[in-house]
């Protein structure tokens, strides 16, 4: 009885992470190949970023990490948190809904992946090894979250997005994933998981790099 309940369970739990219809795997390998191109591109600008933007840069988190080291650095509000984890997820759920999603999604891929590679290139290039250990404390832990909330919401939505453009193209209307539950489920964890992230950025990342700010 109790091996019967498991195997309901497991298959409803299969059930649930089932894409919209299509090929997950090409959507998954096609994001994360616009990823991995903005990462790319990131860590590119990053070397040739020089003069007064890198100063300026350098000066801001040496001046953060002063204030850390004495605790008066202020940790972020709630809000801006939030906005800050969930604008590129939103944006990439809006496409979800649109034809437009075909290549807006995978474009958001390369924005997030360039952002985030350059702010990681920048630190190592400022602080040198040590550089990495201030990036993993300041974009490892939510990034733990937010990259596969961001994956999920992107296959999911551009799958979605080439079956409206395949329904549009043949008379139909409207996209499906609105009457898909699964969908709708599978966005509701995802925006728990955002939640999650902007009280890491709230509460614990400040406490984090406050720890190992002695060592730069």
């Amino acid at each position: 009885m109790l091996l019967r309940e498991v195997k309901t369970l497991r298959k409803r739990i299969v059930r649930f992470w089932d894409m919209p219809p299509g090929h997950a795997a090409p959507a998954l390998v096609l994001l994360s190949a616009a990823f991995a191109a903005g990462a790319l591109a990131g860590l590119l600008m990053a070397a040739r970023v020089d003069g007064g933007g890198q100063e300026s840069l350098g000066s801001y988190l040496r001046a953060y990490l002063e204030a850390a080291k004495t605790g008066g650095a202020v940790p972020p509000e709630l809000a801006p948190a939030l906005w800050e984890s969930a604008r590129w997820p939103l944006l990439t759920l809006l496409l979800s809904f649109t034809v437009l999603g075909v290549v807006g999604i995978p474009a958001v891929f390369v924005v997030r992946g360039f952002l985030l590679s350059f702010a990681v290139s920048s630190f190592v290039r400022i602080f040198g090894a040590a550089g990495a250990i201030l990036a993993f404390f300041a974009f490892g832990f939510s990034g733990t979250i937010s990259l596969p909330v961001l994956f999920v919401l992107g296959v999911q939505g551009l799958l979605s997005a080439l079956n409206l453009a395949g329904r549009t193209a043949g008379g139909g209307r409207g996209p499906v994933v609105l009457r898909d539950r699964a969908f709708w489920m599978r966005v509701g964890l995802c925006a728990g998981g955002l939640i999650l992230t902007a009280l890491l950025e709230c509460w614990a990342v400040p406490v984090l790099l406050a720890s190992v700010a002695e060592l730069f």
